[in-house]
């Protein structure tokens, strides 16, 4: 080794070392040639860079080995991890239907707390990120080449001090092999009972030495397809059953009543349609226009509706016509690594490229208009059955939908490249060293095919426009199919751009410091210099608002600098009760160009082996998680929500008990008995960034013991975790109804405050519009234990996990009454209290055989509301079985085949789980598949 590398190095070691090498448990450095050969060979384990000669680390991992990732049959790495107890859904594959941008994306959330408390990592360090449809930057597992993966290590609880913002939750590090020799292929075919959602994965590698083994080259081809699920594939899809409004209520009867097979009347209706309120009833009844014969057929009656929209099957529309329940999509990703052993150090380069393409489809753009027949007679030709049937004071309500364009579709198409460079190396065969520079870049076209301009076409339904002045406007009735002039003038498409940027240069060390009694006390240390930015280009139609939505651009970046320091204080070994106690403790700090204030974060552990059998560990941290660049600087987006006005003549007694929000209401000029203008239709909300954001901080506590016996039942592992996330500063939003509530009930006699600056009101005191604000505002808890066991003997073998919650809370504050109220939601729909896997695996030969058991307790849908609000609110418990076989043809061939679900556990048997939404419970159904493995 040189002599520059030899002066760095006690440099360091003198004043503040660079961190550990290798970034995974079976990545380590090569020595130099004066190692000795029996020097026990040193490991990284997963929230420490300290490398070291056991596996014993104080922190929880949970490691999942490429084994039992072939067992589930998954092909999408997502999938894969989100069936575990400690992650909650997620983005996937159904969490894109009406977040266009999201389709596509595959990013995780450990804990529920979140994706962006959930620090992923590629080989220990952070790969490049990808961006939503907010712009928040994340890193999507999808681009993680899957036939490389060795294993997948969680560590649940903060980790900032090692690694940085964002690990609150915890740390998911992907390791990937390195060493790749041979050819290998899989092909996989999947397949569902009912049809819809099949899956065709293609995957190649190849790798071989060269120079002696001291090089290696490796490229792995990944294509993955699956296909849309759809409302049409599933005949229990939610848009044929909800909880309504029991239309027959009476004392001890539930306000919410579930209802089957029932079927939308306005929306997505590939007819001419029109409403016209009936004043007996207070409603509006729904009528057909025969465009053909121009008559008038009355379809449903007010009186015979839920909630006024929907009625019983066959009096309604074909409600599952548009959307899906799980989005299609298209990925390849193509993986690339040299990896090479020098004399004295070794260079690992390696390269991704990825491409996935996602679709998603939502029922036909519409245009709603309410007028009294006297104006429809005045505005358009208007048939005789309207003049004959209605009176001229009847108002008409029209829900024009534009069938003839087809769906509202959205197409995402994302490219994603990453490279990176590390040299690594060990001096003197105590101190590890590695230097990584890493860059990645994500690009990301969202297509919007069919978008109604609101600039074309006004409230009354007339065209308006620039083709007024041209005076070649096309003509539109709300009685008749539009014409093709028409359709191309007032439906749009375009583009929008969102390309992410990220670089790093990361330079680690580690070894060991000072000889102690009870061992050698061992450090780690190092800096991190990353560069971010994103650049979101919504097209020129977006941005102008001549949409029913608007939308600005960001371009934005950020320097963030770290260091960081870590130490491993052997204290007592070879003592009664007391084999060996070892204490971690850990700091970081960074500093962020788009804030003032300096991040810090630390760790203090403690590791007490009793004995050869029990083992005691904890671990307390103090995490952060740095705001991000969207939520800082976001530009401008106009949307529409519904919004409670608390003006309102049903609202005006409410807030605080001294009245104040009737006077402050008074004080905008707003009379008693007012009604607001959007107290029957959706009010405008203009989002946007909050520069003045910091920094989320939190409190994370793990305690609990492993025992792995030696002597009876040797093949045991045993382990129990408590786990306890503390968060404050919590980035929260004040909604719009938020924001106005506030401005009125925030002081007496007063609306000069932040709230009100943030509501704007016409001179009569009609909302205009409201800028919902976020804040370092909320509190979050999450608290529970992890139970992890793991028996072999001989060919069998049983691996249960499972976690217990018991907290799962939001505290939020109430600036009018000075009060915080807790809302504790574990137990509910989506927070079971009780979430389990269990993998049996028996070996007979070259035949292998797996039986997986998933089990998710229920809960109530809200458990806010009273127990009687509701007829049914708590689906079934989630129960899933699934069985495998994989069978040794050659010893280069392997066939396999499996049955997920074999019990059919339906989320469409219950209203609560027929969206699909729900991890556990979705409404796929009974699923198989098939594939076979090469390996040359």
């Amino acid at each position: 080794m040189n002599n520059q590398w030899v002066a760095n190095t006690k440099l360091n070691k003198s004043l503040l070392a660079l961190a550990v090498s290798a970034a995974s448990l079976g990545a380590t450095a090569q020595a130099n040639d004066s190692v000795d050969v029996d020097t026990p060979e040193r490991i990284m384990v997963t929230g420490s860079r300290i490398k070291r000669i056991n596996f014993e680390a104080p922190s929880p991992t949970v490691v999942i080995s490429a084994e039992d990732i072939k067992l589930t049959g998954a092909q999408n790495v997502n999938d894969i991890l989100t069936g575990m107890p400690q992650f909650s859904d997620g983005f996937d594959s159904a969490s894109g239907n009406y977040s266009f941008g999201n389709s596509g994306l595959n990013i995780l959330d450990l804990r529920n707390m979140g994706e962006e408390r959930t620090l992923v990592l590629v080989n220990g360090k952070r790969p490049p990120s990808v961006s939503t449809d907010n712009q928040g930057l994340f890193a999507d597992v999808g681009t993680i080449p899957a036939s490389l993966i060795e294993r997948v290590e969680v560590m649940t609880g903060g980790a900032s001090a090692i690694y940085g913002s964002d690990a609150i939750a915890g740390v998911v590090n992907f390791i990937l092999r390195k060493d790749f020799e041979g050819t290998k292929a899989n092909a996989h075919l999947s397949g569902t009972q009912e049809g819809g959602h099949s899956t065709r994965s293609l995957s190649f590698t190849h790798g071989f030495n060269f120079d002696d083994d001291n090089g290696n080259f490796t490229v792995a081809v990944d294509y993955l397809s699956e296909s849309a699920l759809t409302q049409n594939d599933r005949e229990k899809a939610y848009n044929y059953q909800r909880s309504v409004t029991n239309p027959n209520k009476a004392d001890g009867q539930p306000s919410k009543i579930w209802v089957k097979n029932v079927s939308p009347i306005p929306w997505g209706v590939p007819e001419t349609i029109f409403s016209v309120y009936n004043d007996d009833d207070g409603g509006y009844d729904w009528y057909d226009f025969d465009e053909s014969t121009q008559d008038v057929a009355l379809r449903a009656r007010y009186k015979d509706m839920y909630d006024g929209w929907l009625v019983d099957a066959g009096n309604g529309y074909e409600g599952t016509r548009w959307g899906n329940i799980e989005d299609p999509f298209e990925r390849i990703n193509l993986f690339s690594s040299v990896n090479y052993q020098f004399d004295d150090f070794d260079m690992s380069f390696d390269v991704t490229l990825a491409r996935t393409e996602s679709n998603n489809v939502i029922d036909p753009p519409f245009k709603r208009a309410w007028m009294q027949v006297s104006d429809v007679k005045e505005l358009f030709d208007t048939p005789a059955s309207i003049t004959d049937n209605f009176q001229d004071t009847d108002w008409i309500g029209f829900h024009h939908t534009f069938h003839e364009v087809g769906g509202r579709k959205h197409k995402n198409v994302r490219e994603f490249f990453s490279s990176s460079l590390t040299f690594s190396g060990v001096y003197n065969d105590e101190w590890f060293w590695d230097v990584n520079f890493s860059s990645g870049k994500s690009m990301n076209d969202l297509e919007n095919k069919t978008q109604l301009r609101v600039d074309r076409l006004d409230s009354q339904l007339q065209v308006i426009g620039p083709c007024v002045e041209a005076g070649n406007c096309p003509s539109f009735s709300p009685f008749g199919r539009q014409s093709q002039a028409l359709t191309d003038y007032v439906i749009d498409a375009f583009v929008a751009t969102t390309d992410s940027v990220n670089h790093a240069f990361t330079a680690n060390l580690s070894g060991d410091l000072y000889e102690l009694p009870a061992g050698v006390m061992q450090m780690s240390s190092g800096l991190e210099v990353r560069y971010e930015g994103i650049h979101f280009d919504p097209s020129e139609l977006w941005a102008s608002g001549n949409l029913t939505s608007k939308k600005l651009p960001l371009d934005v970046s950020r320097n963030i600098k770290e260091a960081y320091v870590e130490l491993l204080v052997p204290v007592i070994s070879d003592m009664p009760f007391a084999e060996l106690l070892e204490i971690e403790a850990a700091y970081r700090v960074a500093d962020y160009s788009t804030n003032e204030n300096r991040f810090e974060s630390t760790k203090f552990a403690v590791n007490w082996s009793i004995n050869e059998e029990v083992r005691l560990r904890s671990i307390f941290s103090q995490a952060v998680r740095a705001p991000q660049l969207y939520e800082l600087y976001a530009g401008e987006s106009v949307g529409y929500s519904t919004i409670n006005d608390p003006c309102d003549e049903s609202n005006i007694d409410g807030g605080p008990a001294d009245g104040r929000r009737k006077a402050n209401c008074a004080l905008y000029g707003i009379p008693a008995g007012w009604n607001s203008n959007i107290k029957t239709t959706r009010g405008e909300v203009r989002n946007s960034g909050n520069a003045d954001l910091q920094q989320e901080k939190a409190n994370t506590l793990t305690v609990g013991f492993v025992y792995t016996p030696t002597s009876i039942l040797e093949g045991l592992t045993l382990s129990v975790d408590f786990f306890d996330i503390k968060l404050k500063d919590k980035i929260s939003e004040f909604d719009g109804e938020d924001v106005m509530e506030n401005c009125v009930d925030l002081a007496a006699n007063s609306i000069d405050n932040m709230f009100c600056n943030l509501v704007t009101r016409k001179d009569n005191g009609d909302v205009d519009y409201v800028r919902p604000l976020s804040l370092n505002f909320d509190q979050g808890r999450v608290r529970g234990t992890d139970f992890e066991l793991y028996y072999s003997w001989d060919a069998l073998s049983f691996d249960f996990k499972a976690t217990r919650l018991y907290e799962d809370s939001t505290t939020t504050q109430d600036l009018a009454e000075g009060t915080a109220e807790t809302n504790n939601e574990a137990g509910q729909l989506g927070r079971p209290k009780w979430a389990s896997n269990l993998v049996t695996k028996y070996t007979l030969d070259d035949l292998t055989l797996s039986w997986t058991f998933k089990f998710k307790t229920s809960g109530r849908f809200d458990d806010d509301a009273s127990e009687n609000y509701r007829d049914s609110d708590t689906p079934s418990h989630s129960r899933i079985h699934n069985i495998r076989a994989d069978y040794q043809l050659t010893d280069m061939a392997s066939v396999y085949v499996g049955i997920n679900n074999i019990t059919d556990n339906n989320g469409g048997d219950h209203w609560t789980t027929s969206r699909g939404a729900y991890n556990g419970w979705a409404i796929l159904g009974r699923s198989g598949y098939i594939g076979v493995n090469l390996d040359f």
